[in-house]
């Protein structure tokens, strides 16, 4: 444990490590900037410094290759849900980096996975103190409830760091993760990108997003209002052999479409039919859409409030969110598919019965290595 002296000496020391950051960004990446559009060696880079991250050295079979023009500048201590998140800099560029953790081996790391219970993308969350978070300007869009709980803890932290980095006049920033990090880094960028919307940070900022691997995040309004929101900056890159980015499990409803869509007004359409054949109509859309809808409470109930209760147990201060009786998770972010070819499979076989043979940071890198020849 670190003592009052130990944490004000560590204190100073990141404040001077900053400092001499921002200058060499500065110099560093004058003249240079980011670019729209996805670049197979910019998300390379990011999978090499994601699976070199402090906290993620000790699991020795996903590590791939070494970072190759970044080098570490902050590392946040452990946070929320045992989550964290690093602060990189690539020395060719200048470029900073935000790279969030990916799920570690603990009960309170795979809770925040499993609590996928929806909650609005705008809101606030009682962690001891009451954090607002802001990731889409429509709050009728919905988010993954325990990874925007885990981002609650990290939010102000990320966004002094950002503060800190906008006033030594740095603009380009990129924002990635592989697996949860693929995830948060998609809160993130959603965060940020709303803080600009809102002029919290300049308009002028470059914000470019290499999402790994990641599960779904929110609904799809959100994934709607996302893709707008980022345009050709933001990147969610598969391996279609990996399960992780199938999840949450996702159950649309007729009301969860748009209000102008036939289904939403089904009520009127079927009062404007004959009574036999409005009765044959209402049974049948009853025996469709019951199971859904029955579905869709159970996800809430268990992975949400069960869940979600469970993680407020263990974590003092913590109070669960209101989740919503919506489940209709989406994948967000432009996606960019490393299709595996029979060279990929001599190496990872499809059937092999390591769960995570196609979810490693190794098989993410064979494939990208790859990718476009």
């Amino acid at each position: 444990m670190i003592g009052r002296s130990g944490e004000k000496s560590r204190g100073v020391a990141e404040r001077c490590l900053m400092l001499a950051v921002m200058l060499t960004v500065t110099v560093v990446g004058m003249g240079q900037q980011l670019k729209a559009g996805f670049d197979i060696e910019e998300y390379l880079e990011c999978l090499r410094v994601s699976s070199h991250m402090d906290s993620l050295r000790v699991e020795a079979k996903y590590l791939s290759s070494e970072p190759r023009h970044s080098r570490q500048v902050y590392t946040a201590g452990e946070v929320g849900f045992d989550n964290s998140w690093e602060l990189w800099q690539d020395t060719k560029s200048g470029t900073a980096l935000i790279m969030m953790r990916a799920t570690v081996s603990t009960m309170s790391s795979w809770g925040a996975n499993f609590n996928a219970g929806m909650v609005s993308a705008k809101g606030v969350i009682d962690i001891g103190r009451k954090v607002r978070y802001d990731y889409c300007e429509d709050s009728t869009a919905h988010v993954h409830g325990g990874w925007t709980a885990g981002m609650a803890y990290m939010q102000d932290d990320i966004l002094q760091k950002v503060d800190s980095l906008v006033k030594a006049g740095v603009r380009d920033f990129i924002v990635s993760g592989h697996s949860q990090g693929g995830a948060l880094s998609q809160l993130t960028t959603a965060m940020l990108r709303r803080c600009q919307a809102t002029g919290r940070l300049p308009k002028d900022l470059r914000i470019k997003t290499y999402s790994s691997a990641a599960p779904k995040t929110g609904d799809y309004l959100f994934a709607m209002h996302y893709e707008n929101m980022t345009g050709d900056w933001a990147f969610t890159v598969v391996n279609p052999d990996d399960w992780v980015p199938e999840t949450p499990l996702s159950v649309q409803r007729t009301s969860d479409f748009r209000p102008t869509n036939p289904f939403a007004q089904i009520d009127d359409l079927l009062s404007s039919t004959s009574g036999g054949t409005r009765l044959k109509l209402k049974f049948v859309y009853k025996k469709i859409s019951k199971p859904g809808n029955k579905e869709v409470e159970n996800l809430t109930k268990y992975l949400g409030k069960t869940v979600g209760g469970m993680l407020a147990d263990g974590k003092k201060g913590y109070v669960a969110p209101e989740y919503q009786n919506v489940a209709n998770y989406s994948r967000v972010g432009r996606a960019i598919i490393l299709m595996p070819g029979q060279d990929y499979y001599k190496v990872h076989p499809r059937a092999s019965k390591d769960v995570f043979e196609h979810h490693q940071y190794v098989s993410y890198e064979m494939l990208a290595e790859r990718y476009g020849k």
